[in-house]
């Protein structure tokens, strides 16, 4: 085999070490340049998408800071129209609550007034039939003890001061 020839060596040494700069010199002038151009375009593709996420990302966190004051503005504004609503009704009720307690002394006036009609009206009746009952009572004895003119001019008197009586009670 003569790649094991001794002779050899020195011619194979040469022509390997050509060979190799003639390679690296190929590589270096246009394989090179171009992997390292193409690593180059993905290092820079790769720091723009880094730098583009993070952009995102701020954006996201500047979102995330105005939708939660938005959320607080809606919260506090939610809260403030719950209270002024709580007001109203309480406010509402309050004046609810004072017109039917106005109503009831209304009705309870106008009750104890009927009551007191009804009171007056109850007591004249009485009167009128106890006044009836002594007129008939005190008849019934007169006529059986004193005569008919006697007892008439007697029914009479009594009817007059009854009456007199009557009406200084009134």
């Amino acid at each position: 085999m003569p790649q094991f020839d001794t002779t050899f060596f020195s011619s194979q040494i040469f022509w390997t070490i050509i060979s190799f700069l003639v390679l690296f010199l190929l590589l270096s002038r246009w394989v090179l340049p171009r992997i390292a151009a193409v690593l180059n375009e993905r290092t820079r593709l790769i720091n723009d998408e880094i730098e583009a996420a993070r952009k995102k990302r701020e954006e996201v966190d500047n979102l995330k800071l105005e939708y939660a004051d938005k959320l607080a503005d809606i919260d506090q504004e939610a809260k403030k129209m719950f209270d002024e609503s709580e007001k109203r009704i309480s406010e509402r009720r309050q004046q609810m609550m004072g017109e039917w307690n106005e109503e009831m002394e209304r009705k309870k006036l106008r009750f104890l007034e009927d009551a007191e009609v009804a009171r007056q009206q109850a007591i004249r009746e009485i009167r009128a039939q106890s006044a009836d009952l002594i007129v008939d009572a005190a008849e019934k004895v007169i006529h059986q003890r004193m005569g008919d003119s006697e007892a008439q001019q007697i029914l009479e008197e009594s009817i007059e001061a009854l009456e007199k009586t009557t009406a200084k009670k009134d």
